[in-house]
């Protein structure tokens, strides 16, 4: 094939934007013409493949975005040619040129939009927590901004702590009287006078008006030792009781009171004007297969007690 019927087929090639046939040479560009691609995630490239691939030697071509010839920022093969600018491209239309030494030249355009800052929002509340629980936050997206949090449609934002690159963290506590039942948490990133606003994937359930007891430590479980504290935290000014049944069972349910069968007496602790309170529990002697399951509420200083929750140990 002479030289004038190659470059004749390469202008056919490039005037119908594509391959002649299904096995013909064929030429990709990405972005690709008249397309959209996030300013941090450009990357220009074209590679070509079939019977004219050695004509069209990217190894040998120049790159032109925008007009600047990049040519010499580029990496590059005969089948393939890519560049990364060094900073991302403000937003709107680039034009990029590849440049053949046959003299043949390929033109597109494409679109540049503004890069999410905002990657995922997630939270725990996908069971509805009660008053003074705790709803962990998370977000992840572009590091080193500020970020909060709301709930729903409410303007108050909270905040959050990156606590490693690009991860963010943050915790709300359900006060008495929430009442937020399947709805979105939205996350905020602040870059300048930028907010960028994300909707968690999952509503949350926060329920003000549910009295119980949160227990902080030791979860249900290994019991940590014989004898150990259990921490949480409920209603301010209560009075919190913890009903123990000892097992070797290990079907056994919590007892329902103080005076249930085998119920093994009542611990009972004050809880702080914050809410928080401590229990000692322990037994004198660690036994094979011994359990004990706890009943654990509280009753609040106008005499409201708490929906009941029970809490397992293995020694």
């Amino acid at each position: 094939m002479n030289k004038y019927a190659l470059l004749l087929m390469l202008s056919l090639f490039f005037f119908l934007g594509g391959p002649l046939s299904a096995e013909e040479t064929s030429l990709t560009l990405s972005p690709p013409p008249k397309g959209e691609v996030e300013a941090n995630d450009l990357i220009v490239s074209a590679s070509v493949s079939g019977p004219l691939s050695q004509a069209m030697d990217l190894g040998n071509a120049r790159l032109f975005v925008d007009g600047r010839n990049v040519t010499g920022l580029c990496l590059r093969t005969q089948g393939y040619l890519s560049y990364r600018p060094m900073s991302p491209l403000p937003p709107g239309a680039v034009e990029a040129r590849l440049e053949f030494t046959n003299g043949v030249v390929r033109q597109w355009n494409f679109q540049v939009v503004p890069s999410h800052l905002i990657k995922t929002v997630s939270h725990d509340a996908h069971e509805a927590l009660g008053e003074y629980q705790e709803m962990t936050v998370k977000m992840e997206g572009e590091p080193g901004l500020k970020a909060t949090f709301s709930i729903d449609n409410d303007e108050k934002e909270y905040p959050m702590e990156e606590v490693s690159r690009g991860f963010y963290q943050g915790t709300y506590t359900v006060k008495p009287g929430d009442y937020y039942l399947g709805v979105p948490i939205k996350g905020h990133l602040h870059l300048g006078s930028r907010v960028e606003t994300r909707k968690s994937g999952e509503q949350a359930n926060l329920f003000g008006h549910l009295f119980r007891v949160h227990i902080f430590e030791p979860l249900s479980g290994k019991a940590p030792s014989n004898n150990f504290v259990i921490k949480g935290r409920t209603r301010p000014g209560s009075r919190v009781s913890i009903v123990p049944r000892l097992s070797f069972n290990k079907n056994t349910q919590a007892p329902l009171s103080r005076w249930s069968t085998d119920a093994a007496g009542t611990i009972e602790a004050d809880v702080d004007e914050d809410g928080f309170f401590e229990v000692g529990y322990g037994v004198p002697l660690s036994l094979p297969n011994l359990s004990v399951v706890l009943a654990v509420y509280a009753v609040s200083p106008d005499g409201e007690r708490s929906v009941p929750i029970t809490l397992r140990y293995d020694f």
